[in-house]
């Protein structure tokens, strides 16, 4: 029998870690604001996710947790398991939402500080242009560099650009992503937890889970329907080549009718373009415009199975 292996971006896990634990949640929320250089939080409180209420399509992909500070700094955590188009137009947006909340009267310099940290299991940056695991973005001037205002922060971090390196020469975002990498040997993973507390406060949480069978049920549902849904996305992908390459064979097939027509080949010439172009000739023929077309029935049937059209000018 297989050796069970964890998977901690599973919904299940991710949430016992981190949505139940604020220390381990915090210790991973400034490893990247430390390896950034941006200012570091000192405490967080757990805030419902009322805000996604309304896109529950999205539930067993997207992972959300969000935090707020006593200075009421704001951050949301994403885990996002599933190539999903448009990602970074989401992660503004929702970064968007947990932004703007003034309330009546309050003026705009009440506007909290709101940080985006996106763990994702696939690339959605171009490797060539950002070969990094971890991207930080904020508003600057393009030429000067200087910053707009320093309450916008967007982390991502793609887990399949962590590259194999000792746990000596690993940073804090280095060892969180190899907490999360599948591909992290156990003893690997033991030996980034002794060099860190936060990890191995959440490893200790993720054996707990493991020996809990309510838990584990949760953690194979969850698991059961991230696997359909992968499997339903490529199935549709599948089906999305087929019926495109069919199309382009029929759409490379009417063009050499159009082609010819529009060259005025004679029967013998345009044999060679014939075979295999039954059924889309009559189509192809509507299509040739400035000339007056005219469809010959030949008594006797041409070697190539088609009518031939006589161009007449």
């Amino acid at each position: 029998m297989a050796e069970f292996r964890l998977n901690r971006t599973n919904d299940a896990v991710f949430k016992a870690v981190f949505e139940k634990h604020p220390e381990i949640t915090l210790s991973l929320i400034n490893a990247f604001l430390e390896y950034q250089g941006t200012e570091q939080i000192a405490d967080i409180e757990m805030v419902d996710r009322e805000i996604d209420g309304d896109l529950p399509e999205d539930k067993e992909a997207r992972l959300d947790i969000l935090g707020k500070t006593k200075a009421g700094e704001k951050v949301n955590i994403e885990m996002q398991v599933n190539n999903l188009t448009s990602m970074a137009e989401r992660i503004v947006y929702y970064w968007a939402r947990n932004f703007t909340d003034l309330k009546k009267g309050e003026d705009y310099d009440q506007l909290a500080r709101t940080i985006s940290i996106n763990i994702l299991a696939y690339n959605m940056l171009d490797e060539k242009k950002s070969p990094n695991m971890h991207s930080c973005f904020e508003i600057v001037d393009r030429k000067t560099e200087c910053k707009l205002t320093d309450k916008l922060e967007i982390h991502i971090l793609e887990l399949k650009k962590l590259k194999p390196q000792s746990v000596k020469e690993m940073n804090r975002v280095e060892k969180w992503a190899a907490y999360f990498s599948q591909k992290t040997p156990e003893k690997e993973l033991e030996e980034i937890a002794e060099t860190d507390q936060g990890i191995q406060a959440a490893m200790e949480v993720d054996d707990m889970f493991t020996k809990d069978e309510k838990a584990r049920r949760v953690y194979e549902l969850a698991e059961k329907s991230r696997r359909d849904r992968m499997s339903m996305i490529h199935s549709a992908e599948r089906r999305g080549r087929e019926e495109g390459r069919e199309e382009g064979l029929a759409e490379g097939r009417e063009s050499m009718i159009i082609n010819m027509l529009k060259a005025n080949l004679s029967d013998r010439a345009s044999s060679k373009y014939s075979k295999g172009i039954d059924g889309v000739y009559h189509g192809a023929s509507e299509k040739v415009s400035g000339r007056r077309n005219t469809v010959i029935h030949t008594k006797k049937r041409p070697r190539v199975g088609l009518f031939f059209l006589a161009l007449k000018k």
